[in-house]
């Protein structure tokens, strides 16, 4: 059965849709090949999967999994669909339709395999000054007209989006979810903790941004404030050359989002010294050694 091309749309109102890009013949059969290649360059050497938390970029031989969340079940069920009842894509207004991502795939015995690349408007080729050959010489392209990624930034099987690159994948699915970043509940139960003195809690909640709120939820997970006394925090806090205030063994947090911010990296052993230089750094991954 010949693999159709559907294009992922993010609509006015922020909704994932699918829509079907009417092939002929000859250019469903390059493309489908072209998928298979970049399947193929895509699974090339990777021998791990790691379920993704937020915190790394994975090694050349691993993928990073999630579960499949609720707005990027139609990619699965666009392939399981007919085709026929899949809208077409606008080719009149391509450039508008919102596209995010170009995918293909397969249902076979009960299993469904889609392979996705991301879509960006440096792909629609009527925005810039392209050429085509025509003859001997190249005329301007004035037709509606786009160009295919050339690697896939995602596949989805299993029940599971298999992928290198948050940066990517966050491009064409809302990662806000995925990355659990911590409720105002949470931050509130973490502001009350015996070992944290938090003078402006309402302030503290507000000042709060997604960032702060994943380093909140790690912490929370990795019982940091638990396992640690705020007097050996501080001593720690001291060799990276960051003063926390510690009154009446508690922790003072500050209220400033910067000084909020660094005390977080720090709890949640984003900040260290260098072994060499005793260079204070900052590091996004948490990958385990």
């Amino acid at each position: 059965m010949p693999q159709n091309l559907f294009a992922a749309c993010r609509t006015d109102g922020g909704e994932l849709i699918a829509k079907r890009v009417r092939l002929d013949a000859n250019v469903q059969q390059a493309i489908e090949a072209v998928f298979t290649e970049q399947e193929t360059a895509f699974r090339e050497g990777v021998t791990d999967e790691m379920p993704f938390d937020g915190s790394w970029t994975p090694n050349e031989d691993e993928f990073l999994t999630i579960e499949v969340p609720a707005e990027a079940q139609i990619f699965a069920d666009t392939i399981n669909a007919n085709a026929i009842a899949v809208a077409d894509i606008d080719t009149a207004a391509f450039s508008d339709e919102g596209i995010k991502a170009l995918f293909t795939g397969v249902a076979e015995n009960g299993a469904t395999k889609v392979l996705v690349q991301r879509f960006t408007s440096q792909q629609v080729l009527e925005r810039r000054f392209a050429l085509l050959q025509q003859g001997n010489t190249f005329r301007r392209l004035t037709e509606s007209a786009f160009a295919l990624d050339n690697s896939l930034a995602c596949l989805i099987e299993d029940g599971k989006i298999k992928f290198k690159s948050q940066h990517k994948l966050r491009s064409i699915i809302n990662m806000l979810d995925i990355y659990r970043a911590a409720t105002d509940q949470e931050v509130h139960a973490f502001a009350a903790h015996e070992s944290l003195e938090v003078e402006d809690v309402a302030n503290f909640v507000s000042t709060t941004n997604q960032v702060s709120r994943k380093l909140i939820h790690a912490i929370t997970n990795n019982e940091t404030l638990d396992n640690h006394a705020p007097a050996d925090i501080q001593a720690a806090a001291r060799e990276t050359d960051l003063a926390i205030v510690v009154r009446n063994g508690r922790i003072v947090v500050p209220t400033a989002h910067s000084e909020i911010k660094a005390l977080l990296q720090f709890l949640n052993e984003s900040r260290y010294s260098g072994p060499l230089s005793g260079q204070p750094f900052v590091t996004n991954s948490q990958r385990p050694a």
